[in-house]
């Protein structure tokens, strides 16, 4: 199960996935997560999955689709720390379905910077 942590930066939300042993689904708790910050009109919406080892299928779904969305919009999902076992959902997609995977919360945060200015 996932807990998902939010926080508002100046650029961009920030979504820090936890395990937590609540009988909640995990999607249900991350889609609550991602459409609360994608209301937020921030250019970018940062994932950092360092607590967690693995992502269930309708996680990486739920993930691949608000990628989508958010690059519909001219915003961008970018994701950090993304447990190896799940690296390959996110690569060598069409570039209007791909999120940014960086290695960390700090790469992300320049990312957004350098798109910014």
């Amino acid at each position: 199960m996932l807990d998902v942590y939010r926080e508002m930066l100046p650029n961009s939300f920030l979504l820090i996935l936890s395990p937590d042993m609540s009988p909640v689904l995990d999607e249900v708790k991350l889609s609550r997560a991602l459409h609360r910050a994608s209301r937020s009109n921030k250019p970018a919406i940062l994932m950092d999955f360092s607590l967690v080892s693995s992502l269930s299928e309708e996680v990486i779904e739920l993930v691949l689709a608000y990628a989508f969305v958010l690059r519909a919009q001219g915003r961008r999902l970018i994701l950090c720390y993304v447990p190896e076992s799940a690296h390959h959902h996110f690569l060598y997609l069409d570039a209007a379905s791909q999120p940014l995977l960086v290695p960390s919360v700090l790469d992300a945060m320049h990312e957004v910077e350098r798109q910014t200015y």
